[in-house]
């Protein structure tokens, strides 16, 4: 009877073959990946069979492609006849299987369910339910052990004397993803800001990688494009200060060397350096023309991408996370935000939630409507009741043909429905503004 034997912590790969040097793992934001993997084949004269089964199955079947020189490659095959692990596993269900947890004694039994998260086994005591992370390993005893669990490929090499050859293979794998964290560290008392950029990434396939120089890209590439004449070539970085490169219109970030990422392992690793920024905060008071209340500003924090700002620097489209020093130095969660891909000279703005001792107060004072026209004053009040002068930027939305009659304060014209008014309130001060807006229809 043959037994197989799951182990589910300290797994390293036994190949066949050794390692030239790192592979390389570049992984794109339409959830695939490329995967270089260096081989090393010791072969003798005439022809050799080869193969190599580190292979994520969630390869696009027909992207493998072998670099090799100083033989001749008669034949490529993918060996398909695979099936998962856990498939396998469920199809044994009513099996003996003996269990060995982290701590305690070992236990075996009949194999009743098994799952993610659990394994259930008919033991002599009734039914014992583990849970896979506290387990060392356990083994099936079946006498019908299936001998694929990943793809293979084979090559039949021709070689004209007894040598190592090098090898790279290449191919794509959907089940790699990455994203962008942010967290963006504002000073209170300042302008001053610090900015973090890591790149999570995600490993959900069912290979584990070693030694592995881990690259991300920003921008869609397609794997079927209507274009037949497309290339990317990669050029080399164009800015010394971080580590990025450009491929064609995208960029490529290196992200670490000589990385261990394991199946279904996700880790976040520094995109570039902190950088310490610059930053505006607003508190904005947002209306509508029948609009009427009182109601908390909204706080906005924004930073440009520029070089005058320690950036200029290409920051793909991510997940923000917003922080504030308090007093006494500790970081304050104030909001989460998405963060669209940002130009070079863009201005991120950011929500930073409401403002809790700062009240807008917006009222109609007169409305006139007439039969070709209508005409209307407004009131808006901010109370500062902070102990900090602040920014403010009130925005009023008309809409239709209109103008400004009378302000009682300088305003911007921002666009054909938006107008806004830009105020500093010292602490415990308040600002009254108004203004009158009529329209005009035929």
């Amino acid at each position: 009877m043959k037994k197989i034997i799951f182990t589910l912590f300290f797994v390293s790969f036994v190949l066949a073959q050794t390692e030239s040097s790192n592979r390389s793992l570049t992984i794109y934001k339409d959830n695939f990946a490329v995967i270089n993997e260096p081989i090393i084949w010791n072969v003798k004269p005439g022809k050799n069979v080869v193969s190599f089964s580190n292979v994520s199955k969630n390869l696009l079947f027909d992207s493998p492609v072998l670099n090799i020189q100083g033989v001749q490659v008669l034949s490529q095959t993918l060996n398909k006849n695979f099936t998962s692990s856990d498939a396998y596993l469920r199809n044994s269900i009513g099996s003996p299987i003996e269990i060995i947890p982290v701590s305690g004694s070992r236990t075996e039994g009949l194999l009743m369910d098994i799952n993610s998260s659990n394994i259930s086994v008919k033991t002599g005591k009734g039914l014992a339910v583990f849970q896979r992370s506290q387990l060392l390993s356990f083994s099936l005893k079946s006498n019908n052990v299936q001998d694929k669990f990943t793809p293979e490929i084979v090559w039949e090499l021709a070689s004209d004397e007894d040598k190592s050859v090098n090898a790279e293979l290449t191919y794509i794998t959907s089940g790699f993803s990455w994203k962008p964290i942010y967290t963006l560290t504002i000073n209170g008392d300042d302008s001053k800001a610090t900015l973090a950029v890591n790149a999570e990434v995600s490993n959900k396939t069912n290979t584990s990688l070693f030694a592995t120089n881990i690259s991300v890209v920003e921008g869609n590439v397609p794997l079927q494009s209507k274009s037949k004449n497309i290339s990317y070539q990669m050029m080399e970085s164009r800015n010394a200060m971080d580590n990025r490169n450009t491929l064609g219109d995208f960029y490529i970030f290196d992200i670490g060397l000589n990385m261990k990422l394991d199946s279904m392992q996700s880790v976040q690793l520094p995109m570039m350096e902190q950088r310490e920024i610059t930053y505006d905060k607003k508190y904005v008071f947002q209306n509508s023309e029948r609009d009427q209340g009182d109601e908390p500003l909204s706080v906005e924090v924004s930073f440009e991408n520029s070089a005058s700002n320690n950036l200029e620097l290409p920051l793909p489209s991510g997940i923000l996370f917003l922080y504030e020093k308090d007093d006494l130095n500790s970081m304050r969660f104030i909001g989460r935000n998405s963060l669209t891909q940002l130009y070079k000279g863009g201005v991120a703005i950011l929500d930073g939630g409401k403002a809790f001792d700062i009240i807008g107060k917006r009222r109609i004072l007169n409305f006139d409507r007439q039969t070709n026209s209508e005409e209307s004053t407004i009131s808006l009040q901010i109370l500062n009741s902070s102990d900090k002068s602040i920014k403010v930027k009130a925005v009023e939305n008309i809409f239709g043909d209109w103008v400004i009659k009378e302000s009682s304060s300088m305003y911007i014209k921002e666009d054909a429905s938006t107008i806004y008014f830009p105020l500093e309130i010292e602490p415990g001060q308040s600002e009254l503004i108004t203004y009158t807006y009529k329209k005009e229809w035929k």
